[in-house]
């Protein structure tokens, strides 16, 4: 806000939405887009993913919807969705112990700091509700 209202007063340009949010990487971080250590790299064919694999679920073709997540989970993508249905699918089959291992991959996916920056907030964020989470399977788990 600060710099719209000094490039108004100020009679300097605005940077354009592009020249921002390259402002606000950092070096290391604008070097990883584009290569295959971008934590974004595949984003899109993984939500394409996501999205076949909440069809899955929803026509109940769970078996399906698991594969899908597990390529995800494999591939460490950046946000927690995946995670989260494929431990809920593991938990209505009561198999905790696999939900448990999502879940943890996930905590240690948060824990790594190898996440984009807004990513990293949302995990920041998500992560005692994982932890809580993995404390209920690893519960569930040892009963079994």
């Amino acid at each position: 806000m600060f710099e719209r209202l000094r490039g108004i007063f100020g009679r300097r340009e605005s940077p354009t939405a592009e020249e921002k949010s390259v402002l606000r990487l950092d070096p290391e971080e604008r070097a990883k887009i584009g290569t295959d250590q971008d934590p974004l790299h595949g984003y899109e064919a993984a939500m394409e993913r996501h999205e076949a694999a909440i069809r899955a679920t929803e026509h109940g073709d769970t078996e399906a919807a698991i594969q899908l997540y597990e390529k995800s989970v494999a591939e460490n993508f950046v946000g927690s969705h995946p995670y989260e249905a494929l431990a809920s699918l593991y938990e209505r089959r009561r198999k905790p112990a696999e939900a448990l291992r999502v879940t943890e991959s996930y905590i240690a996916l948060a824990r790594s700091g190898t996440l984009p920056r807004g990513a990293q907030r949302s995990a920041d964020r998500k992560l005692p509700s994982f932890v809580a989470r993995a404390e209920r399977y690893r519960r569930a788990a040892s009963v079994e």
